[in-house]
């Protein structure tokens, strides 16, 4: 099949780069593939990994007898970058546990006992969609649907499966008149936010723009584990590295699988103070006149006093910040930033001179230094580097962001336009169950609104375990939703038994991704630069009276609206029906594309890769004037006009501030808080190989050679008389976890470290799941509102029985 360059940016929507006209990888059919294997097995059925770490990886499922013998992984094309396989990682290859799991949902549930206990009874179909159908109008006719939320997760983001963000009951309820909104999310809160003030977007240079640079410098950037698999970054990155052969330095109070093999250096930081570091590399440019003056005066505003925008301080620029003439008279002196980061002067001055002589230079940062109470400083400052340097627009650079992809391709999703326009920040939904009606734009982040016109009753939470598990202060949390006069009635549809549906009145039995048809939301734009679509044929029927969520919606709009609702909801279509339908509207009018029914049977259609990978900002250095950014300014804001206002006009939380220069501040349970007297050891969460967020802990022989382990540092072990294997028990006045020790120099001394999505589990006070959220705050940050989860202080002992 023949895809010009023309028709492959036609309708793929591609941004910002070109394909080479090439010929599709040839896909070999099922019949062919199933030539040697056809007597051993039933069906060998496509599908996709659809958990939310990034990457979507086809698996291929091997079924008998309507059970799943076992999980393979793409097998087409080669090993070459550009024609490799799309490989899932263990994780994927991992998904007949999850089908298969003890505590698989195959039947509804209804709460016995006080919310909260875990004691449920199975019920009938009818039973739970009558109770939620009824409890839904008392809501709806009581206090409005403003009090119904459907809530952040990210457990599945399929396409008609799709959980966070689109999905049936969306749709459904929508149409129903409709449910509170939400913005930011968990991963991004903090980036997306900070980088929008200052370039008017947050998306970044495709990684592959690492062949084009000579050096890479990364800010808590761990692709390689994070985004793993043939689908993913971690590919990408190291591929792109051992094309350019550029030097490469990690800055991260951890030693990542990322750095393992491909760092010429790492820079261990104290977790919070990137900000404090960048202002001290900033001092070294600007002494030495290393930074890049045309490019400050021509794209940015409030780098020096002669670029400030009307109404600033005279004394407000960061040059000023930098040398001691603002506010606070303090020299950013890299030995100021020394005792802050615990970076040696001479390493910041070395670096400084390094990142600003070496060009072209790509620098990015993980989501892991911005998810701290002063996250949105953190990501501003190291943006603020590019701008510096220069190191903008041009191959081989990036923005100082997350790295991104050239383009990618949704092919399906339902339509709903929610009539409600009323937005609580993601991380607020348990405020907005306490004191919604008190929450305002001005104290809370709300928009579309001035202040919230009820507290929030009714949660329909879907393929997420962010009801408890990856939410902060998890005992202050579980306390919020066990109260049922708050939050009245709580429905949770899963394929296992959670730590959050622990807490609902129903519990609705999901189907699995392998248990359906639905296309596989590709990348959402964290893969790497070559395109592809997968279609998740059905494999096996739903175990028990297990059921789709679209299925679930039919049932429930037959109660709440009889079948005038039904018609409305399905248009008259199935689910296959509605893929077959987004197919063809996406793709009408392109011959070169495969009808709905061939993309079917193909079960995985790839691409070829961009002839150039997307570069962040190129149009604007190109011409800033005919491509301005969006931004007020239409420039780089370093000092940002819409933070200046906000820091004036907002309320804040006691100690919180809104600066409109990316300065260092001090973060609430960071390495500067006077309670760290108390609680000598910073602790933050990493992304693990082990689970993507909470998914895949269920999945016993995962969790088994995935352990949860606390790492830490020799020196700190040494001081509380701890080794590897030991039990540690792990506390701050939040909560207490138990974790598993493990003694390692790759961990900074006074800080500590666990992965993330252990499933909470409370015994006699302790987590025993080793929820890393039962440490954390629930006080959100100050601009974006969103979770500061990394900012933990806390002390830790051996554990005695």
């Amino acid at each position: 099949m023949q895809v010009s360059r023309r028709q492959f940016l036609q309708w793929s929507g591609a941004v910002g780069g070109s394909v080479a006209a090439s010929t599709v990888l040839p896909i070999p059919s099922l019949a062919e593939k199933t030539k040697v294997t056809k007597k051993e097995y039933d069906a060998i059925k496509w599908a996709g990994c659809t958990i939310n770490c990034g990457s979507k990886c086809a698996i291929r499922v091997f079924v008998n007898d309507n059970k799943i013998d076992h999980i393979e992984t793409d097998n087409t094309g080669g090993d070459e970058f550009g024609s490799h396989q799309v490989r899932a990682c263990l994780r994927g290859r991992s998904n007949r546990f999850r089908v298969y799991n003890p505590n698989r949902l195959k039947y509804p549930l209804k709460r016995v006992g006080k919310r909260g206990e875990g004691k449920f009874v199975r019920i009938s179909w009818d039973e739970a969609i009558d109770t939620i159908a009824n409890k839904l109008k008392e809501v709806k006719e009581k206090y409005g649907n403003e009090a119904i939320l459907i809530p952040y997760n990210t457990g599945t983001t399929g396409g008609l499966m799709n959980r966070g963000t689109k999905g049936p009951f969306m749709r459904l309820l929508s149409m129903y008149g409709g449910y509170i909104n939400y913005h930011n999310s968990y991963s991004t809160g903090q980036i997306s936010n900070a980088l929008t003030y200052f370039y008017g977007t947050h998306r970044g240079s495709d990684i592959m723009q690492i062949e084009n640079t000579k050096l890479v410098v990364m800010f808590g950037n761990n692709p390689v584990e994070t985004r793993m698999s043939g689908g993913g970054t971690g590919y990408a990155y190291k591929t792109a590295l051992e094309k350019s052969g550029a030097k490469v330095i990690h800055i991260d109070p951890r030693y990542s699988d990322s750095l393992v093999g491909a760092c010429d250096q790492w820079i261990p930081i104290e977790p919070g103070t990137d900000a404090a570091l960048v202002a001290g590399l900033a001092h070294v440019m600007i002494s030495e006149n290393l930074h890049d003056k045309a490019f400050l005066d021509k794209y940015c505003v409030g780098f020096s006093s002669n670029t400030l925008p009307e109404g600033a301080p005279q004394n407000g620029s960061y040059e000023d910040y930098i040398m001691g003439r603002g506010d606070d008279k303090t020299e950013k002196t890299p030995l100021w930033a020394e005792k802050i980061t615990k970076i040696p002067a001479e390493t910041i001055v070395k670096l400084a001179r390094e990142i600003a002589s070496v060009k072209p230079c790509y620098i990015a940062q993980g989501w892991g230094a911005q998810r701290h109470s002063n996250g949105e400083q953190s990501a501003r400052a190291i943006a603020t580097l590019n701008v510096m340097t220069g190191n903008l627009g041009v191959p081989g650079t990036n923005c100082g962001g997350r790295e991104h992809t050239t383009g990618w391709i949704e092919p399906a999703s339902l339509p709903f336009k929610n009539p409600i326009k009323d937005s609580i920040p993601c991380f607020l939904w348990t405020d907005a169950i306490v004191r919604g009606k008190e929450m305002t734009d001005l104290t809370d982040g709300i928009k579309h609104t001035k202040q919230l016109k009820q507290n929030i009753k009714f949660i329909l939470n879907s393929g997420g375990n962010c009801l408890i598990n990856q939410h902060s202060d998890t005992n202050r949390t579980a306390k919020i939703l066990e109260d049922d006069t708050l939050c009245e009635f709580i429905v949770d549809i899963n394929v296992t038994r959670t730590s959050s549906n622990k807490f609902a009145d129903i519990i609705l039995p999901d189907a699995t991704p392998l248990e359906q048809e639905d296309f596989v939301r590709s990348s959402a734009g964290y893969s790497n630069d070559r395109p592809y679509i997968i279609y998740s044929q059905k494999a096996i029927e739903p175990l028990g009276e297990a059921m789709t969520n679209y299925d679930m919606c039919i049932k429930l709009a037959e109660k709440l609206g009889g079948q005038e609702l039904v018609d409305k909801f399905t248009e008259g279509r199935t689910q296959v029906q509605w893929l077959e339908h987004l197919w063809n509207m996406k793709f009408e009018n392109k011959p070169d594309m495969p009808t709905f029914e061939e993309m079917r049977k193909m079960g995985i259609l790839k691409f070829p890769r961009y002839e150039k990978p997307f570069i962040i900002h190129e149009e604007f250095v190109k011409d800033p004037v005919a491509n301005p950014l969006k931004t007020p300014t239409g420039k780089i804001e370093i000092y940002s006009t819409k933070l200046d206002q906000m820091a004036k006009t907002w309320i804040l939380k006691k100690g919180q501030k809104i600066n409109p220069l990316p300065e260092f501040v001090e973060a609430k349970n960071g390495p500067l808080d006077p309670i760290r007297k108390k609680y000598p050891l910073q602790i933050f969460g990493y992304h693990y190989k082990g689970r993507t967020h909470s998914s895949f802990w269920e999945s016993a022989p995962i969790r088994e050679i995935n352990p949860n382990e606390l790492w830490m540092n020799p020196l700190d072990a040494k001081i509380r008389a701890l080794k590897t294997g030991d039990k540690a028990l792990v506390y701050n006045d939040h909560g207490k976890i138990l974790l598993t020790v493990k003694v390692t120099s790759k961990i900074l001394p006074g800080v500590t470290t666990c992965p993330q999505g252990g499933w909470y589990k409370n015994e006699n006070g302790i987590d025993v799941g080793g929820c890393i959220n039962t440490l954390t705050d629930l006080e959100p940050t100050a601009i974006s509102k969103a979770n500061p989860q990394h900012s933990a202080l806390v002390e830790i002992e051996k554990y005695r029985a």
